[in-house]
């Protein structure tokens, strides 16, 4: 559509809507809207799901870590290997033997790090821990 197409076209809206009156609702109009709404809500109510929270997060990540550990510290895949059943073989062969190859890979590279990064980081780690007691036990006003 060109330009004066909708041009025109817009002053003929323009034109029938001048003549046109607006009604005003009846007094009723906005509760029977509202019962109408709180009937479907009351059909279909809305499910709304919570996210996870921090103690949730904390948790989980722990819990990940300690697997991590676990699996470099025991050697899982030694374990299963001594075991003859194929289901086992199979899952060792496509999950336990590379994750464990880059938990290794990260642990080495993790003893290779300098002195300083792991006082760095522990400083971190105490300022963060004591901004966190501070702040609940000072309360701003």
């Amino acid at each position: 559509m060109s330009k004066k197409e909708e041009i025109y076209q817009d002053n003929f809206i323009r034109k029938l809507m001048k003549d046109v009156e607006l009604e005003e609702p009846s007094d009723q109009f906005t509760n029977k809207v509202m019962d109408g709404v709180m009937q479907d809500w009351l059909a279909k109510p809305i499910e709304i799901s919570k996210p996870v929270s921090k103690s949730q997060w904390i948790w989980m990540s722990g819990l990940i870590f300690i697997l991590g550990l676990i699996l470099l510290g025991t050697d899982v895949r030694t374990l299963i290997s001594q075991v003859d059943n194929t289901f086992l073989a199979q899952v060792d062969v496509l999950f336990l033997q590379p994750l464990h190859q880059i938990l290794f890979r990260v642990a080495q590279s993790l003893i290779q790090l300098p002195i300083l990064v792991y006082i760095i980081a522990v400083s971190l780690g105490v300022l963060v821990v004591f901004d966190w007691f501070a702040k609940r036990s000072f309360q701003y006003r």
